[in-house]
């Protein structure tokens, strides 16, 4: 009775399995730009980036150069030191004083209820010069066009904020075998819905939000997403829910990102997305923990007790949600770009996305606090 019960419930997954898939290429295809529909700018146009930056010294050196050698835009660069322990500060002073566009804001003082990236991008509003405003995160790399092409298409389309989804880079072991969770996000988050005005459905990515500077002083500024953790996803939400026109784009040979620094950072990375998207409905979290352990070992059961037992049709259904899962991964290549090989012990998921998921549900449900960066955040101050 059991094995039957656990044979329908592999069926259903299945079908789930099925149902994401063409989700999931559905929104591939409606996400990509393609390069031979993007539009040049006649004039050079006049930008303001904003970049907040704790403990970057890894990769700002790179990110502040590709901003700095971007074409057709008069460009204004805000970088916020929001109190960096390593080197970032002599890093960002080193390029400051190389190129007059660059304004350096070191260590805004928090005010309470406030979360430390989104109170540095409030510090640097204050000294914004031009109409259009990027925000940005200090570990991404861009190419010379990537700017000048989303202003354009922002006032080709009349948009009031356009996010670019840029290539995601997963190199380590546990970065990698994280991609399903994130693959998973893509297929129901992801939806053309983000640009009906009609839907209450938006969708931004962090590592690139072009917006307009008036839209954004009538939304209050970053002070109405000061508690949210998921920033960027909030700033679409709120422009939407004011009437604000908004846009998602793919472009991959635009932009570059490592998803996450090392094992290290993949592990608290995932504490993040996860009190993130359950942060106003915290009872969901216990279920989305367990989540990959009931997919996973649903197949491996259904695998492994079919053959057994000799009931191909359930081993076949445990095969096929594998296969599905490793197909799914490939067709998202060059969004994605990881190692093949390393994503074969995908599966792996489950274990570590449990323990990393368990750990944030204790410290923000017994201590009230989320850790980030090197930043140990009371949650309780922010409510």
């Amino acid at each position: 009775m059991a094995a039957d019960i656990i044979a329908i419930f592999a069926g259903l997954l299945l079908f789930g399995h099925f149902v994401g898939l063409g989700l999931l290429t559905r929104n591939l295809r409606w996400l990509r730009w393609q390069p031979e529909t993007r539009k040049k700018p006649l004039t050079d146009i006049s930008v303001s980036v904003i970049v907040p930056a704790r403990n970057e010294a890894e990769g700002i050196e790179l990110c502040l150069r590709s901003l700095l050698a971007q074409t057709h835009v008069n460009l204004q660069l805000i970088v916020v030191n929001d109190h960096s322990e390593d080197d970032t500060p002599d890093i960002i002073d080193r390029i400051a004083a190389e190129d007059p566009r660059m304004i350096v804001i070191h260590n805004p003082p928090l005010e309470s209820g406030w979360l430390g990236k989104h109170n540095a991008m409030q510090a640097a509003l204050a000294h914004v010069e031009s109409d259009l405003l990027v925000l940005t995160d200090a570990d991404v790399e861009f190419e010379p066009t990537c700017i000048s092409s989303a202003v354009s298409d922002l006032q080709a389309r009349q948009l009031d904020l356009l996010s670019i989804y840029p290539q995601f880079q997963f190199v380590t072991f546990c970065e990698t075998i994280l991609l399903p969770i994130y693959l998973c996000l893509s297929s129901f988050l992801l939806s053309p819905a983000v640009e009906d005005p009609k839907s209450a459905h938006a969708m931004a990515v962090g590592a690139f939000i072009l917006l307009r500077r008036d839209r954004l002083n009538q939304i209050g500024g970053f002070a109405s997403i000061r508690t949210k953790i998921l920033d960027d996803v909030a700033i679409a939400r709120s422009f939407k829910k004011n009437g604000f026109t908004i846009s998602l784009r793919s472009a991959p040979d635009l932009m570059r990102v490592r998803f996450f620094k090392n094992n290290r950072h993949a592990f608290f990375g995932v504490s993040k997305h996860l009190l993130g998207i359950a942060q106003s409905c915290i009872w969901l979290a216990p279920l989305l923990a367990i989540g990959p352990l009931l997919v996973y070992g649903t197949a491996f059961f259904a695998v492994i007790h079919g053959i057994v037992q000799q009931r191909f049709i359930l081993a076949g259904i445990g095969i096929l949600m594998l296969l599905i899962n490793y197909i799914g991964l490939l067709l998202t290549r060059p969004n994605y770009k990881f190692n093949a090989l390393k994503a074969l012990a995908f599966p792996c998921l489950s274990i570590l996305f449990a323990a990393s998921c368990l750990r944030a549900l204790y410290l923000f449900l017994c201590k009230g606090r989320f850790q980030w960066r090197g930043r140990d955040t009371d949650l309780k101050s922010t409510r």
